[in-house]
Order: C-alpha cells, then sequence, then structure tokens
C-alpha cells in the first residue's frame, strides 16, 4: 500500500512512525495517516535512517576522520553498535541517526572557521619567528664578517695560512677543490674551523666566488711545493704527526722549504723523536725474539712431556723395565695420553708380570705370523712373476709387486731388468 520496502516499513515501526498491534500488525489508523501524507512520511523515515561514520561523513560532505572529531565534540549518540566480519576481520560498526547527522552542520561549519583561524594565526606566528630568526641570522652574520675580514690572510701571509682559507672558501662555497683535491678529505681542525665560520658569514655567491679569485693564484703555488704525510715520514724518519706539532701544517701536509730544512739541520725534537722511535723499535724486536724463545721452549717441554720413560710406566703398572721395554707401541715411545688409557682400561697384562711376559710372547708369536704370510704371499707373486716372463724363480726379486693384470700389461710393455737378461735354456 505504501510503497516501502521491508526494512523501510521496519525503520518506520521502530521510529513509531506506524503504530504496530500485538500480533505484529500495524494499526489501520496509522497507516491510513501515513497514506494521506506519504510525502511527510518519507521525509520523516529519511531521519530516522541508520548512517555509519563514512556515510555521515558524505551526507555533511567532511572527511571521515573530521565527522569523528566533531561527533565527539558534540557528543553525539549512537543509535546501534553491532560487529560486521569484513575484510577477513571483525569490524566495530558504529550507527548515528540521519537527522542527528544533519544536525552536525553548523557544528562542522564552526570547527572549519575555528580551523581557520588557527591555521591564520599559526602562519603569523611563524612570519614573526622567521623574520626574528632573519634578522638574529643577519646580525650573527655581520659579526662573523668581521672576524672573516680580520682572519683574510695578508699578501705576505705564508703558504699554510694561504691554503687553509682557499679550501676552507671552497668548502663553504660548496665548490669544486680543483687544484686542492688532495686536500679536500683533509682531517685540519684549522679548516673546519675556518669552514663554519664562512658557513655562518652567508657569504653572497659572487662575493665567494670574488674571495676565490684573489687567493688562488697564491693557494696554487702553496700547493706545489707541499709535501704529503708520506714524504715527511720517508724524509725526517718519524710520523708525520711527530713532525706536525712542531711546524706549521695543513692535515700533515708540510712546506718543501720547511722539510728540507728539518733534513738539513735536524733540531733536538726531532732527535729525541727519532731516539724514543729506535728504542721502541728495539723493545719490540727483543720483545719478538723472547716471544719466539719462549713458544720454543713451550714446545719442547710439551712434546718432551708427551712422552714417558719406560721406567716411569714400569713404575705406574707396577712391572719391570724389561717387560716394558718390550711391550712399547709401534711408535715406539710412551705417550702420556696412550698411558693414561691404558689405566684406565686396565687391560690384563698389566695386572702383573707374569701376565705381562704372556703378553709379550703372544705378540712376538703374532707378528712372526705376519711376517709368514707376508712371505707366503710374496712368494705366490714372485711365481706367477716368474710364468708371465718364463725366468727362474730366483731371478725374481724378493721384493716385487702385486702381479694385478694392469701391472703384467704394464710389465710386458716395458720388461724389468731381471726379466730380460734371464732365460729358460729352452727360451
Amino acid at each position: 500500500m505504501l510503497g516501502f520496502a521491508v526494512w523501510e516499513v521496519e525503520l518506520a515501526a521502530e521510529s513509531s512512525l506506524l503504530l504496530r498491534l500485538p500480533d505484529r500488525s500495524f494499526d489501520p489508523l496509522s497507516v491510513r495517516a501515513a497514506l494521506d501524507d506519504l510525502d511527510g512520511l518519507r521525509r520523516r523515515l529519511a531521519q530516522e535512517r541508520h548512517c555509519n561514520a563514512t556515510e555521515s561523513a558524505a551526507r555533511l560532505g567532511i572527511s571521515v576522520q573530521r565527522f569523528k572529531r566533531v561527533a565527539a565534540a558534540a557528543r553525539l549518540a549512537p543509535v546501534a553498535e553491532k560487529d560486521v566480519h569484513k575484510y577477513g576481520k571483525v569490524l566495530h560498526v558504529v550507527y548515528y541517526r540521519a537527522g542527528d547527522v544533519d544536525a552536525l552542520a553548523d557544528h562542522v561549519r564552526a570547527d572549519a572557521e575555528l580551523r581557520a583561524a588557527a591555521r591564520v594565526l599559526d602562519r603569523e606566528q611563524a612570519a614573526r619567528k622567521a623574520a626574528a630568526t632573519r634578522k638574529r641570522n643577519a646580525e650573527l652574520a655581520a659579526v662573523v664578517r668581521v672576524e672573516l675580514e680580520r682572519r683574510k690572510p695578508a699578501p705576505d701571509a705564508g703558504q699554510i695560512e694561504v691554503l687553509t682559507w682557499a679550501v676552507a672558501l671552497m668548502r663553504a662555497s660548496s665548490g669544486a677543490l680543483g687544484p686542492f683535491r688532495k686536500l679536500g678529505h683533509l682531517d685540519d681542525p684549522g679548516i673546519e674551523q675556518l669552514t663554519a665560520v664562512m658557513r655562518r658569514a652567508q657569504l653572497p655567491r659572487r662575493e665567494a666566488e670574488a674571495l676565490l679569485e684573489d687567493i688562488l693564484p697564491r693557494a696554487v703555488r702553496a700547493t706545489e711545493d707541499l709535501a704529503d704525510p708520506e714524504e715527511v715520514s720517508a724524509a725526517l724518519g718519524v710520523p708525520a704527526w711527530v713532525v706536525a706539532e712542531h711546524v706549521p701544517h695543513v692535515g700533515a701536509h708540510v712546506p718543501v722549504a720547511a722539510l728540507r730544512e728539518l733534513a738539513e739541520d735536524p733540531p733536538s725534537w726531532l732527535l729525541q723523536a727519532r731516539a724514543d722511535i729506535e728504542l721502541q723499535n728495539a723493545v719490540v724486536e727483543v720483545e719478538r725474539q723472547d716471544a719466539h724463545r719462549h713458544a720454543a721452549v713451550l714446545d719442547s717441554a710439551a712434546r718432551a712431556g708427551a712422552r714417558l720413560s719406560d721406567a716411569s710406566v714400569a713404575g705406574l703398572f707396577g712391572l719391570s723395565e724389561d717387560v716394558v721395554r718390550a711391550l712399547r707401541p709401534g711408535s715406539g715411545h710412551w705417550k702420556s695420553g696412550y698411558v693414561e688409557q691404558l689405566m684406565r682400561r686396565r687391560p690384563a697384562w698389566s695386572l702383573d708380570e707374569d701376565a705381562a711376559w704372556a703378553e709379550v710372547e703372544r705378540r712376538q708369536k703374532r707378528e712372526e705370523a705376519r711376517e709368514l704370510r707376508k712371505w707366503e704371499r710374496m712368494l705366490g707373486w714372485r711365481r706367477t712373476w716368474a710364468r708371465v716372463f718364463g725366468v727362474p724363480l730366483g731371478a725374481v726379486p724378493v721384493r716385487v709387486g702385486r702381479p694385478t693384470p694392469k701391472a703384467i700389461a704394464a710389465a710386458k710393455a716395458h720388461p724389468p731388468s731381471w726379466a730380460t737378461h734371464v732365460r729358460r735354456p729352452d727360451g
């Protein structure tokens, strides 16, 4: 009758725009009144619609974050809350009444005006701070300019002072170092300090270029007569930093004239530095030799300590020295680790003298049997070689290799001397 969707009818019933009877049917009079003013009912129903934060922000034409801020300030009460499963997680959604959301329009305008006023105030404060900063920087730059003018190299200044000024000026103006490339990365306190002063002076580009053009010819000549730290160390026999403590320098680079003078007529501090270095080298060499001798002694002691004498082993097991000598291991020495294992296992031969001599006899018989098997094996190899070459058994050496097919083929290709000089009578 009304032409509403089911959810709209339910919303009208929840908001009391339509009266519902206990049997969930609708009161005919309220339905008739709705039919008489259908447009009014639609307007009132639109005010009762439930809107989430996104929909509410769209109604007001603002962002979701701004709507939440305004709703919290206006203490807007939600009409429903529920958890929604979306994007693989549970979202807590809050719904507001559409009429209450529309009523926030004045709050939104007030919030916009307040934020605009705050932005204007912030800009004014920022402008005042910027002006004060510019004024303070200008005053500081003026003071630094005076200091910079005082430190500018005079026409008769030394080459170290000229180089320090030129490199600092190039660093401060971010220019290419050009002929001073080898000085560009020096860790020199004088250059660092002067560069900081020049940067605080805020020199205009044209003024910096003019200063650089004025000092550049003198700086280039000064660079040509400069010895690097390696040359200083090689010429004077001491580290360059030692020399830098006594003569003008820029990053341990010393003028060639000063270096030549020091080499020809060494002052007392240079002679003392050389003596200290020679003494230190001598001490290091002595310590190295001592360490080498100490290591050799320790190594010898370790080798000696790793072996025990027959008498020591005999004393440990309570046996005679003769039987212990006969029971020596294959290496011919009683190593401490091997003796320690025997002490833990205590084999039968170590318990008394008779058992030890029985072990000696058993080892001798085992060795004799091993030698006999070896002799029989070698005899069989000799017989095979004798048949291969047709020679008497006595012609084959006592020690000969195993007659494998590969060895026989190689021997036939290159017969040994004993196979070529001896032949059977019928051969």
